[in-house]
């Protein structure tokens, strides 16, 4: 019998959408639970935040990546739907593409490489196709497991993933998901299947299944001040705007800019974090964090070093020319008090 017990948390950068997850999964240790995410790094802080620094988590929670889930908990336990035989699907061949030449209708090849590992753009529409030729066993076998499912950054599924995530919301077991649309930095596959929808276009997705899947847009953020949340608003004009909780004042606040020649003397006075777009990047030797690696950090400070399009759209405030605005919002909005970008 369907849950429909499911919601979705869209929330802003500073939101505290993670802390949801971890407060959910604490207060009741009765369910048991799988939170799954994409990155390495958000499952390291989901485990370091679920276990409070240990490293040992609640015996009722389980916390792994999610193409472990796809593969482990969903693709491997019934291949045999797929590919009449068991024992034959190995790992995950992350890097690796499938020719598209090779029929859907030869199944080993189109799904597998030379080695049995599964292609990481078919690993979910490979665990789809299982659920679909096993009459559901899939999706029933996880719903016997877990109590409840909780996805972190949402916003990262594409491709079957969603195909995936809908089986799951129109299952017995509860699910929760909680992302932004503005922090797409990341995609767990390439695949045309949900083009529409990646990226900033799961709020979309979400909001067609509001009846099986209550979506609650949180709007406030309670680690950047109201000019740092304006300025990453204005990327996506489209979306709600964020108020700010941050009522901190300290005499250096909101979003600044000096030139290559100012940076020393600045860097020495307000010790900022230094952000760049990755390690090809000029910062001046100083030590710096990529735009993508500093998703879900807090900072009091953050000095942007951007690219030309980011560059542009500081001076145009066209977001369309500001290259990959993603990337932008999450450097911007790591900080707590101010966001300063180099501009020649």
């Amino acid at each position: 019998m369907p849950s429909h017990d499911n919601l979705a948390v869209l929330a802003a950068a500073g939101s505290r959408k993670t802390q949801h997850i971890v407060d959910c999964v604490l207060s009741n240790p009765s369910q048991r639970v799988l939170v799954t995410t994409y990155t390495t790094e958000n499952m390291n802080q989901l485990v370091d935040r679920l276990s409070a620094g240990t490293g040992l988590l609640p015996k009722h929670v389980t916390v792994m990546a999610w193409f472990t889930f796809l593969l482990n908990q969903c693709a491997r336990p019934y291949q045999g739907a797929v590919l009449d035989d068991v024992g034959v699907m190995r790992g995950l061949n992350f890097v690796g593409q499938r020719s598209r030449f090779i029929p859907k209708t030869n199944v080993k090849r189109y799904y597998l490489d030379t080695n049995g590992d599964v292609f990481r753009d078919g690993v979910a529409a490979f665990a789809y196709e299982a659920d679909q030729r096993s009459g559901g066993k899939v999706i029933n076998r996880l719903a016997e497991i877990y109590d409840h499912i909780y996805i972190d950054e949402v916003q990262d599924l594409a491709g079957y993933d969603l195909e995936i995530l809908d089986l799951l919301l129109k299952s017995s077991t509860a699910v929760t998901v909680v992302g932004d649309p503005r922090q797409a930095t990341f995609a767990t596959n390439n695949a045309t299947k949900n083009k529409r929808y990646k990226g900033s276009g799961i709020a979309d997705w979400l909001t067609e299944r509001k009846d099986i899947c209550e979506v609650e847009n949180r709007l406030e953020s309670y680690r950047c001040n109201q000019a740092i949340c304006d300025f990453a608003d204005d990327l996506f004009p489209d979306l709600p705007r964020t108020i700010s909780k941050n009522t901190d004042i300290t005499g250096h606040d909101g979003v600044f800019t000096l030139t290559a020649a100012e940076v020393e003397t600045y860097v020495e006075q307000y010790d900022p974090v230094v952000l760049r777009w990755d390690k090809r990047t000029n910062t001046q030797d100083l030590p710096a964090m990529n735009f993508g690696q500093s998703k879900g950090c807090t900072f009091d400070r953050v000095l942007i070093f951007p690219t030309q399009p980011m560059i542009k759209y500081y001076r145009n405030r066209d977001p369309e020319q500001a290259g990959d605005r993603s990337k932008l919002y999450v450097a911007v909005t790591r900080a707590k008090h101010s966001v300063t970008l180099v501009i020649p």
